[in-house]
């Protein structure tokens, strides 16, 4: 059974997004954000033999879907069909089982969490953001924003997740200019995610990437909490590591 979540409610949807840390704190950070009657940002408890079993999380067109163990497909299909959804994110073996029943096409990436020590350094040249500048950095440095960032939304977005204090976002100035980027996306009281690292094309393999990752995790270790990301790609996750980053699981978004 499908239950939209409100004020009576709000502490089961949050217990449940404590099985997972990553997208689970995107979609607190959202709900910190806009509340329980959106029109764009909507959320939901699954009920299964009088057990809360997953919540979930519609942005658009894309739901996130957090559970623990292996759920019914019913109620997530008949979502997906009401509300014309296009992307799916969950756990892997929940993709995979939707997608045999879906049909489209499926990525995935590592979830990992930090596991190393404390972090040595000033980090003098990186400073909260300027979203112009930040949108700038992430259209120069991969295909994926230039093909799925529009600014106004994007920095709507964001600046509605930064003022619950859920999301940070920081610019690494060179030479006289933001040449780099990261996030802390969203948090919740034990986890933190990092998200949307990138460097323009001529400052890379200078180890920027890893520098601004290990200035969000000296962020994060100051409030007592573990950082957490999704890799992307699997040869990123190879990057993470090198940096006291393990993989923990693996995470799936299906296309539709």
């Amino acid at each position: 059974m499908i239950i939209k979540v409100d004020n009576t409610n709000i502490n089961r949807f949050e217990q449940l997004y404590c099985a997972e840390h990553v997208f689970g704190s995107r979609s607190l950070t959202a709900l910190a954000a806009y509340g329980t009657e959106h029109d764009v940002h909507k959320f939901w408890i699954i009920t299964e033999n009088d057990r809360d079993v997953a919540a979930l999380h519609l942005n658009g067109q894309v739901l996130t879907v957090i559970k623990e163990n292996m759920i019914g497909t019913e109620d997530i299909i008949s979502l997906t069909k009401e509300f014309e959804i296009h992307e799916i994110d969950s756990d892997w073996d929940l993709c995979e089982k939707l997608h045999a029943l879906l049909g489209g096409f499926t990525e995935s990436s590592y979830y990992m969490v930090y596991n190393g020590g404390s972090v040595d350094g000033d980090f003098d040249d990186i400073k909260p953001a300027d979203l112009q500048d930040v949108y700038s950095v992430l259209q120069q440095s991969h295909e994926y924003y230039r093909t799925h960032l529009k600014y106004e939304p994007w920095a709507s977005h964001l600046e509605s997740c930064i003022k619950t204090g859920r999301t940070e976002v920081y610019q690494l100035e060179r030479d006289g200019k933001p040449v780099g980027t990261g996030s802390i996306i969203s948090q919740d009281d034990s986890h933190a995610a990092i998200a949307a690292v990138a460097v323009i094309p001529e400052y890379r393999l200078k180890g920027l990437g890893s520098y601004i990752t290990n200035f969000l995790v000296k962020e994060i270790l100051k409030k007592g909490k573990t950082p957490c990301l999704i890799s992307g790609y699997d040869e990123v996750a190879e990057l993470y590591k090198k940096i006291d980053f393990i993989t923990v699981g693996r995470w799936g978004e299906l296309y539709i």
